[in-house]
């Protein structure tokens, strides 16, 4: 039994009757295998003999339509709702307007979110887009942290460089920059975000690079400001944690990492 308190900052979860269709086209793109098939019940099984874990869970909007946001927010917060290991994100599309966006936003806050998931690879926007810009400051009014995935190879929607960009605009945003602050681009990750004033998550960085090589960037980026992730259902909770737990992180450093960081940014 794992009795260290876990809180795995990067999941997504859908209901069951779409669940596996989404995981896949997730790992359709990415070119990845899954461990969990993006259920409910697929969280807990791959989080099996932990006693005291906790999940952020989100889904990103991808339709720039005010009722496609709700559906997917009330889904995620109703989740939350019903069971108390799990912790909210909600979205928004920038191209939804921005009075309906905020407007979803509060309602969402509202009812429980802890923060915001953005992806914008996905979303199909550049997330330095002014649209959205404008949107972000008002996350800030609401005390909302943005979770952004940042990196990829096949497009330029996402990259650190234009992370960067956002932190200059919104320097008050509180930012969570996924992947260790670029899946699979951690070169320019070290460039315009490593070190700097935000946060980031472990998730997925070991498929890119050795044990030694995180713990290094852990250190250089400042261990106060990383958290566990596993992007559930790509990696599971578990497989992710056994991973970490090979790096050689200290005792301070696991707690910090596997839970303290996140209660401090989500506020929990």
């Amino acid at each position: 039994m794992i009795t260290r308190e876990v809180i795995d900052v990067h999941t997504h979860v859908w209901p069951d009757k779409i669940a596996i269709r989404a995981a896949d086209n997730i790992v359709n793109y990415y070119g990845l295998p899954r461990q969990g098939d993006g259920s409910i019940s697929g969280i807990f099984n791959g989080a099996e003999g932990f006693d005291n874990v906790r999940f952020v869970i989100s889904s990103a909007t991808l339709k720039p339509d005010r009722e496609h946001a709700q559906v997917g927010n009330d889904f995620i917060i109703n989740t939350a709702n019903a069971d108390n290991r799990f912790i909210p994100l909600c979205s928004f599309h920038p191209f939804m307007g921005f009075d309906e966006a905020v407007s979803e936003l509060e309602r969402a806050k509202s009812l429980g979110a802890k923060g915001v998931k953005i992806h914008s690879d996905f979303q199909r926007f550049f997330i330095d887009d002014e649209n959205a810009i404008e949107i972000y400051k008002e996350c800030t009014r609401l005390g909302l942290p943005i979770l952004f995935h940042v990196g990829d190879k096949n497009t330029d929607f996402s990259t650190p460089k234009r992370v960067r960009t956002v932190l200059e605009k919104v320097p008050d945003l509180d930012v969570i920059a996924a992947h260790m602050c670029g899946y699979g681009v951690w070169d320019e990750a070290e460039e315009y975000l490593i070190g700097e004033g935000v946060f980031t998550d472990t998730s997925e960085a070991l498929l890119g690079m050795d044990g030694k090589r995180l713990y290094n960037l852990i250190e250089k980026h400042g261990v106060d400001k990383v958290m566990f992730g596993s992007d559930y259902p790509l990696w599971n909770t578990k497989f992710a944690f056994n991973q970490m737990e090979e790096i050689g992180l200290s005792e301070k450093e696991k707690d910090l990492i596997y839970s303290e960081n996140a209660k401090r940014i989500f506020d929990l």
